[in-house]
């Protein structure tokens, strides 16, 4: 049983059943006992009982193995900036003298990629899109590129890829700045962690209404039925382990009023494209909104 089938169409089918052989019976002018009929209809319906009963274990297995491949693919994306943690901590607890600045701001920025990956996790966890808390402020679109690129630089250059930005440094937009960095992120991070050759390139293009966050790479490219998988419901144990990243990318431009296109043959490369308006609406989460009340209730004076 593959498909997600209803409890009630399965109850439904096996009622239609019972009325059919009813109206056989009656046309035919057969002489069934009560007996053999009350027989009949509880067979039909232990049956019924049997099918649901399987359905539903099979369901929970279903989720217990999504789970299990979804704890994975969390823990799989944690593993390189923890491990890269790891390291620069070692080379600093092996310094005799003051620490190397380039280390410490390279320890500062792994920091902050895990402290990035975590809340977007938890952003995905707590919240649908459309309840997402959104709150816009205005920014240079520009500068948030440049600080994706310095924290993926080392891993681009490490591959000897090349990054490349294009962008205008005057562009200003409103624009929740968490959102922002969860969704053209994960597309840098994607983008470098399966090229192996040639170059990553993030454009910036404004339109009236509208700012597009354009993500190139010159890697493998993604072939049409993969594509169709990427931005559905999370499934990190999916082939290739970008379900999560991109679920993530999704949520926030949605969240925001915007969306996320790709265009990709394989062997050709793929082209990301985020979409987002240029001032961006706020939104309170409901959490947010239970919290505050929670703590009015807390701070209000007792009544006895």
């Amino acid at each position: 049983m593959r498909d997600a089938v209803p409890i009630e169409e399965v109850v439904r089918e096996y009622a239609y059943v019972i009325e059919a052989v009813r109206i056989w019976i009656d046309e035919r002018d057969e002489q069934v006992s009560v007996q053999d009929y009350s027989f009949f209809s509880l067979a039909i319906f232990e049956l019924a009982a049997e099918s649901a009963r399987r359905f539903a274990k099979y369901q929970a297995e279903q989720v217990a193995r999504e789970r299990s491949e979804y704890v994975a693919g969390i823990a799989h994306q944690l593993r390189t900036p923890v491990s890269t943690l790891g390291l620069y901590v070692q080379q600093l607890e092996r310094g005799q003298d003051a620490p190397d600045t380039r280390a410490v701001e390279r320890l500062r920025r792994t920091v902050d990629r895990l402290s990035r990956l975590v809340d977007g996790i938890l952003r995905l966890e707590r919240f649908k899109p459309d309840e997402l808390p959104v709150h816009p402020e205005t920014l240079a679109p520009a500068q948030v590129i440049d600080q994706l690129v310095a924290d993926y630089e080392h891993d681009a250059s490490r591959k000897g890829l090349r990054l490349d930005i294009s962008a205008n440094r005057s562009a200003r937009m409103q624009v929740d700045r968490d959102l922002l960095v969860d969704a053209l992120g994960n597309l840098i991070q994607n983008a470098i962690k399966y090229t192996e050759k040639g170059f990553v390139r993030v454009t910036l293009e404004e339109q009236e209404n509208e700012v597009i966050f354009k993500v190139e790479d010159s890697g493998p490219g993604i072939s049409p039925e993969r594509q169709r998988e990427l931005f559905r419901p999370v499934r990190p144990g999916q082939p290739g382990g970008a379900g999560l990243g991109l679920s993530i990318a999704f949520r926030s431009a949605v969240a925001q009023g915007g969306t996320l296109e790709l265009e990709s043959e394989p062997g050709r490369g793929s082209t990301f494209r985020l979409f987002l308006p240029r001032a961006v609406r706020a939104r309170e989460g409901l959490a947010e909104e239970l919290v505050e009340i929670s703590l009015e209730n807390d701070a209000s004076p007792a009544v006895h």
